[in-house]
């Protein structure tokens, strides 16, 4: 299921970061600022901030780190990592819109990028959301001041999946950019930049920190796309990755392999004993799809340890009680840590 090229990205996170000294990880470069040699470079440094450390709230080396690491893994040229998920997904909306742009989001989408939209409507930007929509669904709603496709697949919830290389061509045909959140899958079981995709956002939160210790993000694409999202978007928003943080990703990249076969062992395990189970209805899980026209084969190289189910009966109270009966199901908001 895991690539053992990625695998092997993912056991050298960070490797070759400045002043190493032949360390598994690189060091904390817990710096605010950084001198330079002369005025002339630190105009340069100024003039190119995604790429200089100058300070830190553009780049740091240990953030410079991971962000080389993330790329290499969703085969990106240039990835920018930020204080959370919506960090990420913020830059990428501010740096890449403007009054009187147009964005389609599809899928079931992580609820406060919808909120985000909602914010947007008041600089202009209007959307659109389309939910269980087919290609023909997405190219009616496409509009002539249409500037991004943004969705999710697996979608948020109910983990439903998208033709990705579809909608990419469609896209393109248009001059319209593409953007998925890739979370769910992780950049192990899926690649939405081979398949065509523009963008791919990270709530680094999840999987890739994996010890439910670290709020980050990271979106990732072209160099030329990373770098106006860089200056347009997220050094203007400030949501800026400390390089603990980073190192702490960094840390959890070196047994996300390992961690995502066995959440995707386990829950398909547990999916599998759902879907017998008399008081289930309907278990929501790619693998245990019937009728998605192979894009779980075709897309991804398995699934992480998320699924929903539907109760046969009793709706949202029912579930509330099952919910607080579970012993080793903790109730609280995120995923991704070792704990259920």
């Amino acid at each position: 299921m895991i690539d053992a090229e990625d695998a092997r990205i993912c056991l050298s996170a960070g490797e070759g970061a400045e002043g190493g000294a032949g360390a598994v990880l690189p060091p904390i470069v817990q710096a605010s600022l950084f001198r330079q040699p002369d005025m002339a470079q630190l105009h340069h440094g100024l003039a190119r901030e995604h790429e200089h450390a100058v300070y830190s709230r553009g780049t740091n080396p240990t953030v410079a780190a991971l962000e080389r690491t993330l790329a290499r893994l969703e085969r990106a040229e240039a990835c920018k990592c930020t204080a959370s998920g919506i960090g990420a997904i913020s830059a990428l909306l501010f740096g890449l819109l403007k009054s009187g742009d147009h964005v389609l989001f599809v899928n079931d989408v992580y609820g406060p990028t919808l909120e985000l939209a909602q914010r947007l409507k008041d600089f202009g930007v209007t959307h659109t959301h389309l939910v269980d929509a087919d290609v023909d669904a997405i190219e009616t709603a496409l509009r002539d001041e249409t500037r991004l496709i943004y969705f999710e697949s697996p979608g948020s919830m109910l983990f439903g999946l998208l033709p990705i290389r579809t909608i990419c061509t469609l896209a393109k045909s248009r001059g319209i950019l593409t953007a998925i959140d890739n979370t769910v899958a992780t950049p192990l079981l899926q690649k939405p930049i081979e398949l065509g995709v523009d963008l791919v956002v990270h709530s680094c939160s999840k999987y890739i920190g994996g010890h439910s210790d670290v709020v980050a993000g990271a979106v990732m694409g072209s160099a030329e796309l990373i770098e106006r999202i860089f200056y347009r978007g997220y050094m203007l928003l400030g949501s800026v990755l400390g390089p603990f943080d980073a190192w702490l990703l960094l840390r959890g990249l070196l047994t996300l392999p390992t961690r995502m076969e066995r959440h995707a062992r386990d829950a398909l395990e547990i999916a599998h004993f759902c879907a017998g189970h008399d008081a289930i209805a309907e278990v929501y899980h790619p693998a245990l799809a019937t009728d998605d026209g192979g894009l779980f084969a075709s897309q991804m190289r398995g699934h992480s340890g998320l699924f929903s189910v539907r109760l046969a009966e009793g709706g949202f109270a029912r579930a509330k009680t099952v919910a607080d009966r579970l012993v080793l199901f903790g109730k609280a908001v995120s995923w991704g840590g070792p704990e259920s």
